[in-house]
């Protein structure tokens, strides 16, 4: 059995479910052995995805410490081989865990909560003598100087880590020093690069069948309106630095598409699928910023409503014929399709991740934009996306093998 952890594919956050899946994937078709992947249920659960089964079991950071899927309690009960803990005896039992943070949570920059979560799940493996490998993920940054020498002691001891941006792997050997060793701390790529595209089970709406059809005579573009970004604006800016709101931003992003070409139409896509209300809802921006199109641009601008699964929502992405967004893993969802991409960066992380990719000139910086220059950022995208289309068709192949041999060494990691 191989546990993996830190990639709940319940989130509601297809960015986290398309690590689960990319991860799981390369495993399966390596038949590397089962899989057990950590989710918010309960016990543990047999589960068909189509391409595999998986067990799920249930672990979950809180203080109902009398249900076997605390994290407090799978922690001890795990070292004395799990008792009536199906999570802690999946876990004892386990050949090696690998773990991949949510892709950017081994910070503190998220508190005290998370940032324990974190450390904890690490300590599953350790203090029972597991191998612990960190799959590609952003590492840090650390605020705190306890917090941080506490992660750089769990790095050390951690069979492989692996790293998706060179900043992630410039803090390795900083803080590693004479410990770290090129052979296990490697620099590789986001696991979504080789997340498999599947075409949505359920029938797509009418509207976006239409627009997403092969046969097509009109251009469509994409983007990913973040209800992390939008739901409250003005904290937003102030919680990430953006140089104006986001949903200014995003208003101007759109119209700078839609100005482009007459002809082309423009599909808001979720990545985060939460309840309407929620204050993260992608589903719950993006129909707020089509209200405030469509009397400017009417039967111009829809709005993807299906909850797809990250592999589904690779699939829609990879008919587009552009797209930008906030969310990174559907950027990366985008460009690996082929499709020109622009990523809208809040953070270090997309700068980090598209340049180990060799795309790092296609992100904009929220943080430095206002929504008229981010506009002129759209526009020059837009215009040479005939070349950019070009170029990906030669890096996408390359980019693929890549990932593809990183899970094959991930493999040989685990076996020791």
């Amino acid at each position: 059995m191989i546990t993996l952890l830190n990639a709940a594919p319940d989130t509601g956050n297809q960015g986290v479910s398309a690590l689960c899946m990319s991860a799981v994937a390369g495993l399966s078709a390596r038949s590397a052995g089962r899989v057990a992947v950590a989710d918010h249920g309960r016990g543990r659960r047999e589960a068909d995805w189509g391409f595999t089964s998986v067990d799920l079991i249930g672990l979950t950071h809180n203080r109902r410490y009398w249900r076997g899927e605390s994290l407090t309690t799978v922690r001890a009960l795990a070292r004395m081989g799990g008792g009536f803990s199906a999570t802690a005896r999946t876990i004892a039992g386990s050949k090696a865990i690998l773990d991949v943070s949510g892709g950017d949570s081994f910070t503190d920059l998220y508190g005290e909560k998370r940032f324990r979560a974190m450390v904890m799940t690490k300590r599953l493996a350790l203090d029972n003598g597991l191998p612990l490998i960190l799959l590609p993920q952003t590492l840090g940054p650390f605020r705190n100087p306890a917090r941080k020498d506490e992660a750089v002691e769990i790095l050390a001891a951690a069979r492989a880590v692996w790293v998706r941006d060179a900043a992630s792997l410039a803090f390795l050997k900083e803080e590693l020093g004479d410990q770290f060793n090129p052979e296990k701390h490697r620099l590789g790529l986001d696991m979504a690069v080789a997340l498999p595209a599947v075409m949505p089970a359920r029938t797509l709406e009418p509207v976006v069948a239409d627009w997403l059809r092969e046969d097509r005579d009109f251009p469509v573009a994409g983007l990913n309106v973040s209800g992390l970004l939008c739901c409250h604006p003005d904290s937003a800016k102030s919680t990430f630095g953006l140089a104006d709101t986001h949903t200014a931003q995003l208003a101007a992003t759109a119209r700078a598409v839609l100005d482009h070409d007459p002809a082309m139409k423009l599909l808001l896509v979720s990545h985060v699928h939460r309840p309407v209300e929620d204050e993260e809802s992608d589903l719950g921006a993006a129909l707020t910023l089509k209200a405030s199109l469509d009397a400017e641009y009417p039967g111009r601008v829809a709005v993807s409503l299906d909850r797809h699964n990250a592999m589904e929502l690779k699939w829609v992405l990879s008919r587009l014929d552009w797209f930008a967004g906030a969310r990174m893993h559907a950027t990366i969802g985008a460009f690996s399709s082929g499709v020109p991409t622009l990523g809208l960066g809040y953070s270090d992380k997309a700068a980090g991740v598209f340049a180990q990719c060799g795309i790092g000139g296609h992100v904009a910086d929220l943080r430095q934009l206002s929504a008229a220059a981010l506009a002129d950022e759209v526009q020059a995208s837009l215009i040479k996306m005939e070349r950019t289309r070009r170029t990906l068709q030669t890096l996408v192949p390359a980019l693929r093998a890549r990932a593809e041999a990183q899970m094959d060494e991930i493999v040989r990691q685990i076996e020791g």
